[in-house]
């Protein structure tokens, strides 16, 4: 299964009645799936040697120091996204 929505258009194309058709959604999403991320990676091995080269560049000396902090960052930004949409919902809630 490709996605998680996989079996509901499998379940759907069967209550319709044309369960090849459903089949051949899900196929044709996993074969673009697989090509996309081969693709991607492929792209970033090639990419990998001169990524390396730009990385002692001063353009990249920003990126270099905050690279450690990017989990630290992401998890205070959902926080705070998160904090301001329950702030936002709780007039409605009393």
């Amino acid at each position: 299964m490709p996605s998680p929505s996989a079996p509901v258009v499998l379940l759907g194309a069967i209550a319709l009645g044309r369960t090849g058709f459903g089949a051949s959604l899900v196929l044709a999403y996993g074969v673009g799936m697989a090509a996309t991320l081969t693709a991607v990676g492929i792209l970033l091995v090639k990419l990998g040697s001169r990524a390396e080269t730009l990385a002692f560049r001063t353009a990249f000396a920003l990126v270099s120091r905050v690279a450690p902090y990017t989990a630290l960052l992401t998890a205070a930004l959902v926080l705070v996204v998160g904090l301001s949409l329950v702030a936002r919902s709780l007039p409605l809630a009393l």
